[in-house]
């Protein structure tokens, strides 16, 4: 946005990552990204300078033409062709939606890669301004009602962000422990 240089953003992500990778990190997350140039710098840092994994996730918003977006108008296309040719290691959504709405998102990223894995990091629903609280909304059993959904979509990872708890992730989980990835695999193999 002008308030620094590519080579200042650049060295500002190296220096925490390299930190990262000489205290023991096995992976760089790199998430709730808007600006796909900014992921860019930060995965080039993290690929030029570690040998570290590397996950980027960006956050997206629906538009009023029901199309996903990030507040710098990146959709999940162009992340998903950026980010592979960037050679990311993970790649996916977090925050700004509930789980539902991280359907589409992951069917639009397995639309461009059907094989680089899919982390999607939902909050718990979207969030409201009640009483001078940020509340979110979702249960733990309403975010369990799209686990499965988002499994079929092509997530690999399924975490929490704003607002989830622990039960939420303890139902994500009980979700995932009992899901028939065979009869999903049967299903893929079918349908290609």
């Amino acid at each position: 946005m002008g308030e620094v240089s590519e080579m200042e953003m650049y060295n500002a992500f190296k220096e925490q990552i390299v930190a990262l990778a000489e205290g023991g990190a096995d992976t760089i997350c790199i998430e709730t990204m808007s600006d796909l140039d900014e992921a860019l710098l930060a995965v080039k840092a993290a690929k030029e300078h570690t040998h570290c994994e590397v996950i980027c996730t960006m956050t997206f918003e629906k538009t009023v033409a029901n199309e996903y977006r990030s507040m710098m108008g990146i959709s999940p296309s162009e992340m998903t062709l950026a980010l592979t040719g960037a050679g990311v290691d993970i790649l996916g959504a977090n925050c700004g939606n509930g789980a539902e709405n991280m359907i589409q998102i992951v069917q639009e990223i397995r639309s461009i890669n059907k094989s680089i894995p899919v982390l999607v990091h939902a909050n718990a629903g979207l969030p409201k301004y009640i009483d001078g609280k940020t509340v979110f909304p979702e249960t733990p059993d309403e975010t369990a009602k799209f686990v499965s959904r988002l499994i079929e979509a092509g997530a690999n990872i399924i975490g929490g962000c704003c607002g989830t708890t622990p039960e939420h992730i303890l139902k994500i989980s009980e979700i995932v422990a009992n899901y028939n990835f065979t009869l999903l695999s049967a299903k893929r193999v079918k349908s290609n």
